[in-house]
């Protein structure tokens, strides 16, 4: 059995944010989310279910999945204030900060494990708004760190690296 270790030195689990759809490995225009401390990824399936009186048991039917991704981040300024001022251009231009306030459609990827988007990485993608910026500071933790969720509008999809 193998397990899919992000302790390695070349085995980092990669957040890459683009405000185009997201085809390779290039990141150009892209963000490439520094500083992540927690990485969490939901995919909530749903069941609704009912009784009748003319059965012993219970039905069921899947309904929509709820998709997210929820991180926590150290705040790197560049990733969060992008690197020029607006709201026009990239990702990278634009900041995290900015497509949560604009409230912009971004594309993602999340690599599970790997630095170098390696051939055989394996990755989810899709799309969504930003939600749940809430920058805190405070003495014992003396750098900026904000929660960050990305909604998915629509089904994750799954690829390995080529």
């Amino acid at each position: 059995m193998a397990y899919i270790n992000v302790a390695g030195s070349n085995d980092f689990t990669t957040l890459v944010i683009s405000t185009a759809t997201i085809a390779t490995t290039a990141t150009t225009g892209s963000i490439v989310v520094n500083g992540m401390q927690k990485v969490t990824l939901n995919n909530g399936n749903s069941v609704f279910r009912w009784k009748q009186l003319d059965a012993t048991s219970e039905y069921a039917v899947a309904t929509p999945a709820t998709n997210q991704i929820s991180l926590d981040i150290v705040i790197d300024p560049d990733d969060y204030y992008g690197r020029s001022a607006g709201t026009a251009g990239t990702a990278d231009k634009r900041g995290l900060f900015d497509l949560s306030n604009t409230k912009a459609l971004i594309y993602f990827r999340l690599y599970y494990s790997s630095t170098n988007f390696a051939t055989g990485a394996k990755y989810v993608d899709g799309s969504g708004y930003f939600t749940g910026l809430q920058p805190t500071v405070s003495p014992d933790s003396p750098v900026w760190v904000t929660p960050l969720t990305i909604e998915v509008a629509g089904d994750f999809t799954t690829g390995t690296v080529a």
